[in-house]
């Protein structure tokens, strides 16, 4: 193919947008090494005994099925690293460790788990909550494995949905996750079509492909015929046989990595060229089909939000879809899943072929040729169907529900209302930023930081001030979105910087990114220079004349409020008198009133030199005031180590208060809370998410509600976590906002910690002291070791610090692995957590 380039739409400026030059740049799982990148859409994990064999031979076997395959010989290893794996599926081989099999009950990354062992006995009682096969021989391991990863590739397809909506959507309007979801398949296909791909584009991704399985001799056979065989005629061969370029197009098409999909590029549009050819071909005989099928299995979640509550909308499959003409074929492929996954729903896309909606840029056609001969229809990526009706049926013992599926002309007014903008002139001129405007509507935050951050080098950008505004300001958004905020406030910098070079500096397109620098220095608490950019949004506004301009002043007036609301308060705290402020008022519009003034606890008590503590707590917390007053109630002499220059309380918090959950009695029971131990609120929301209309607003309250316990952010926030609050408030809500929101201790905080300080009796306090080292000895005591070169040696030490700031400390010997991971992830809300 030639190097021609339309007038709008050139593929140098398009590939810049695409390709990644570095490929060890690429954000993967904090565990896995940087110069791994996993481009199928599963791994093996081999897991065994220390005293066992290492499987050399076997484990050299296995890899020409998958390249990603990984061994451990360390459970706790293995379940962290299955733990940060977010894309592929999981298949776990197990080999003299299965008395910890229920410990990966949880995980779910996890496809299927096979024990390798002749010892093993299935009818253990302990493990029948996990599904598994027992395999003695690796011949016999290495078919289950390849029969079970291509029903796990078929299965993995993934579909997206959109309702019809009343009125044209608008990229620059605020788009739901789904409708960002479809437009990005639909954009992605609309993109690919105009491009113009090099002669060399093939070599560029051999090149690419040999790099990624260097170590596999086998796909890198397959390559080197790849290399030489291959001819445009011969794409859908290549697509339909199992090999590196199938498992690679199917897996970055579900996760959206854009920079590997323009590598494919080529092939994906060669491949929408040999769809027309043989639909043309095959004719005659497509005549004679009218409905194809096509099976899947989703979680029941997935499915009511996916496609029940969408019925009447439209549905894409995000990849080449290959349907079957024999109904019982999709429904064995079904049954063999549910075998396999019995919780999942089983689905049959039934799909009405009409031949008059034929539309070159959606092409299908029957696989039937001089190299292909399968009684099965191609559709191209992301074809769009109507889902016309969804029915349950019994198909013997297995419940499975049919969705009839009719293909839709590619010109459907309803469908152009909402892929409008996947043809208008902006995005095909910006097509990167626009790419990554809607990974960012999809949540997928990471892929867009990471694609924008490719967009910055990116010549074609560099040079375009308009567009390089657009990147900073989408990564600005970002790091926003991630409680980012230096990072976020660089880029708005960089952004108003640009913006300066091509706008005067009076013009109201800058007042956005005022706004945005002052919302940035609010939450660094920086409030002078936030009260400085929203004044200056405001000068800029108030010199214009639009009416629609009168909301957003009034929306910087509440910022302007609120801002100088915290210079006062910091005017007071700073005041000699050593008083602080103990949470604030809230009001209906927006502004704050001072709370509880109350007095710092800051006083030192006086060390006694060469004093030897029973007990030494590192850290000035509630825990710690807690522990050292019950400490000294019964003997034990404590001192307390504190960085700070005061005892912390909860002092000019916006967001409410965060209570720490007492002991609750089924916690010590394992098998009562393994379902919710790993689970986050917003997984936990996705569960239940089929409870709520679509449309209802109860959802968005539940959401406000639970925010306001969370530091709002759901996806950090531990479900166990609820389950106590609600538990030991016997399930009030009322109780429960009480106790974590609402209460106040009538003197302050302070009043309280005071009141345990004085309680206290054999307790002693340094302020201002921070630790740097915490070593034990050969005698098995602790010594420990402040920044100011003081030394105490101890029986026993209590931490309370935070995790996060907990780093800072060395420790000898080393934590467990758990606290040490523990600290890695460090903390998400305000709450102590206790290590001992």
């Amino acid at each position: 193919m030639g190097c021609s380039s339309s007038k709008n739409f050139t593929s140098d400026i398009i590939s810049k947008h695409f390709s990644l030059h570095n490929e060890e740049s690429l954000s993967i799982t904090k565990t896995i090494p940087q110069s791994i990148r996993f481009l199928e859409n599963y791994l093996i994990i081999w897991l065994y005994d220390e005293t066992s064999n290492k499987y050399e031979n076997e484990i050299k076997q296995l890899r020409t099925l998958v390249y990603g395959l990984k061994t451990f010989n360390n459970i706790d290893a293995c379940m962290t690293f299955i733990d940060n794996i977010q894309d592929e599926k999981v298949f776990l081989i197990i080999s003299g460790i299965h008395r910890t099999l229920e410990r990966f009950h949880h995980l779910t990354q996890l496809e299927k788990l096979y024990i390798f062992d002749s010892s093993h006995k299935q009818n253990d009682e302990k493990y029948q909550i996990l599904k598994y096969d027992i395999i003695q021989n690796i011949d016999n391991l290495y078919k289950q494995l390849q029969e079970d990863m291509k029903l796990c590739e078929m299965d993995l397809i993934l579909i997206t949905t959109v309702f019809i909506p009343s009125e044209e959507i608008s990229f620059s309007s605020k788009l739901t996750k789904q409708q960002a979801s479809f437009l990005f398949t639909q954009m992605l296909k609309e993109i690919i079509a105009r491009l113009k791909f090099e002669s060399c584009s093939k070599d560029v991704f051999i090149d690419f492909c040999r790099l990624y399985y260097m170590n596999n001799n086998e796909q890198l056979h397959i390559i080197d015929e790849f290399a030489k065989n291959y001819r445009p005629n011969k794409a859908l061969w290549w697509l339909t046989n199992q090999c590196f370029i199938s498992k690679i197009l199917d897996r970055v098409q579900r996760t959206h990595e854009i920079d590997i999909i323009y590598k494919l590029g080529f092939f994906i549009k060669q491949t929408n060229i040999q769809l027309n050819h043989l639909h043309e071909e095959n004719s005659l005989l497509m005549k004679t089909i009218s409905i194809v099928y096509r099976g899947k299995t989703m979680s029941s979640i997935e499915f009511d939000t996916t496609v029940k509550n969408n019925c009447g909308g439209f549905l894409a499959f995000t990849n080449f879809l290959i349907a079957t003409i024999d109904k019982k074929d999709a429904i064995d492929f079904v049954d063999r899943r549910l075998t396999m996954h019995p919780n999942m729903t089983g689905i049959i896309f039934e799909i009405n072929i009409d031949q008059t909606k034929f539309n070159e840029k959606s092409p299908f056609a029957l696989l039937k040729d001089a190299d292909m001969n399968r009684n099965e229809i191609c559709f191209y990526m992301s074809t769009v169907f109507r889902i016309e009706s969804i029915e349950q049926t019994m198909n013997g013992t297995i419940i499975i529900w049919f969705v009839k599926l009719k293909l839709i002309d590619v010109n459907d007014q309803q469908l152009l209302r909402i892929v409008a903008p996947t043809r208008n002139d902006d995005i095909h001129l910006n097509p990167g930023y626009c790419l990554g405007k809607l990974l960012m509507e999809m949540g997928e935050y990471k892929r867009a930081e990471q694609f924008l951050l490719e967009l910055l080098h990116d010549p074609s950008v560099r040079s375009q001030p308009r567009r390089l505004v657009r990147v900073h300001s989408g990564l600005a958004a970002i790091y926003t979105y991630n409680n980012q905020y230096v990072n976020a406030l660089d880029h708005y910098q960089l952004a108003l910087e640009t913006s300066l070079t091509y706008l005067q500096s009076n013009h109201s397109d800058l007042v956005p990114i005022y706004k945005a620098i002052g919302d940035s220095y609010l939450h660094q608490k920086d409030y002078i220079h936030a009260l400085e950019n929203y004044e200056k949004a405001i000068e800029l506004l108030e010199q214009g004349t639009s009416q629609m301009n009168a909301d957003i002043i009034i929306d910087l007036h509440i910022c302007i409020n609120k801002a100088k609301q915290f210079i006062e308060i910091l005017i007071d705290i700073g005041k000699p008198s050593n008083r602080t402020l103990d949470g604030f008022i809230c009001h209906a519009n927006s502004t704050f009133e001072n709370g509880l003034i109350t007095t710092i606890v800051n006083n030192n008590t006086k060390l006694v030199n060469n004093k030897e503590y029973d007990v030494i707590i590192i850290g000035a917390e509630f825990a710690s005031l807690i522990s050292a007053r019950e400490l000294s109630r019964r003997d034990r002499s404590v001192l307390i180590l504190e960085a700070k220059n005061r005892i912390d309380v909860i002092v000019g918090e916006i967001l409410g208060r965060t209570v720490i959950p007492l002991p609750h009695a089924p916690l010590t029971i394992f098998q009562a809370i393994q379902t919710y131990d790993h689970m986050t609120m917003q997984e936990r929301l996705k569960q239940i998410s089929s409870s709520f209309d679509y449309h209802d607003n109860m959802r968005q309250i539940l959401d406000t509600y639970l925010s306001m316990n969370t530091q709002y952010d759901l996806r950090k926030s531990g479900f166990l976590d609820h389950l106590c609050f609600w538990a030991l408030e016997d399930y009030d809500t009322i109780r429960t906002s009480d106790k974590t929101s609402r209460s106040k201790i009538r003197e302050g905080e302070s009043a309280l910690v005071q009141a345990i300080v004085d309680d206290c009796q054999d307790v002693n306090l340094l302020l201002s002291t921070s630790v740097i080292s915490v070593h034990r000895t050969e005698d098995k005591k602790v010594r420990i070791q402040t920044q100011s070169q003081q030394v105490f040696n101890v029986r026993t030490t209590i931490i309370t610090v935070p995790l996060n700031p907990l780093h800072n400390i060395e420790f000898q010997s080393a934590l467990e692995f758990e606290k040490q991971c523990a600290i890695v992830e460090g903390q998400c809300c305000g709450d102590t957590k206790i290590l001992g």
